[in-house]
């Protein structure tokens, strides 16, 4: 029968497995770079994002506003004409395309940011892990004195 192990091993497990990958992580110039890179990405996209969605959600804000302006206007006009009335909703109407409009506006800013913001973080991971591969090589090669 095998013995389980308890629950005060597991933290030990961990630290010896986290303590065998950390020479591994930082004598590999390789990956020093792509998590540093990877990490500021991730900041930027969640800020870009985070940008968008308060800007999209102020528009909806303004949106409902408007519509309940428009909707009390066209119903308290008392003896106005159904025109008046169709032109209150007309105008709410517009200015909700115009919303959209900046939804996708921003929707499209904020992606085309996004791909320039990681296409440029990968080139440069990637040419710092190049510089770090080739001082890792050149001190391999050195003859030892």
């Amino acid at each position: 029968m095998t013995k389980k192990k308890s629950t005060q091993d597991v933290p030990e497990f961990f630290a010896d497995v986290f303590k065998s990958m950390q020479s591994t992580m930082v004598s590999n110039p390789l990956i020093a770079p792509q998590a540093e890179h990877f990490w500021q990405t991730q900041e930027h996209l969640l800020e870009a994002m985070e940008a968008f969605t308060r800007s999209w959600f102020e528009r909806r804000h303004e949106a409902t506003r408007s519509a309940m302006s428009a909707a009390r206007q066209a119903a308290t006009q008392e003896g106005g004409s159904p025109g008046e009335a169709m032109q209150s909703i007309a105008d709410w109407q517009r200015h909700s395309v115009e919303r959209m409009v900046e939804d996708a506006r921003g929707w499209l800013d904020m992606v085309t940011d996004c791909a320039n913001y990681v296409s440029k973080a990968e080139v440069e991971a990637v040419e710092e892990a190049l510089d770090g591969a080739q001082k890792a090589t050149k001190a391999a090669k050195s003859e030892p004195v």
